[in-house]
């Protein structure tokens, strides 16, 4: 079973184009925004976002880092949730050149202070129709 959760959730990871994204805000309920991954690096571990540094994600990351990640194939009727952490990623830890990888749409933002959040993920959910696959990846990084 591990190997068609990973196999499923990595193909729904290379294939779509917006992933709700939930973090927790200062009074401790969970906020949602559509975001779009950018194209490098769309792995299980790690996903990379482009957003303002003015959004409410960006202010609820710096107080918790836990988020999770939501996608839905309607072609498949299958569920892909991510659990891991978002952090900023500063520019020493980015590919230069990172601005030729966004999307027609993510360079129309055009956002007067963009910043590169990082998914890492601890766990994983598929739903396919009306089976559950959850795997559990590792040791999970503490909170700040």
């Amino acid at each position: 079973m591990q190997h068609t959760t990973r196999q499923s959730a990595a193909q729904m990871i290379a294939t779509t184009d917006v992933f709700t994204v939930a973090t927790i805000d200062a009074s401790g309920f969970p906020t949602t925004v559509a975001l779009s991954p950018l194209a490098t690096e769309r792995t299980l571990t790690r996903l990379f976002f482009y957003t303002s540094r003015q959004t409410t994600t960006v202010k609820n990351i710096q107080a918790c880092h836990r988020a999770t990640l939501f996608c839905y194939d309607q072609a498949t009727y299958s569920s892909l949730m991510l659990k891991g952490h978002l952090t900023e990623v500063g520019a020493s830890q980015f590919p230069s050149g990172w601005q030729q990888a966004l999307t027609p749409f993510q360079r129309a933002l055009n956002y007067h202070d963009p910043v590169i959040l990082q998914f890492q993920t601890s766990a994983i959910k598929v739903r396919q129709a009306m089976t559950i696959d959850h795997l559990e990846l590792g040791p999970q990084p503490d909170d700040e």
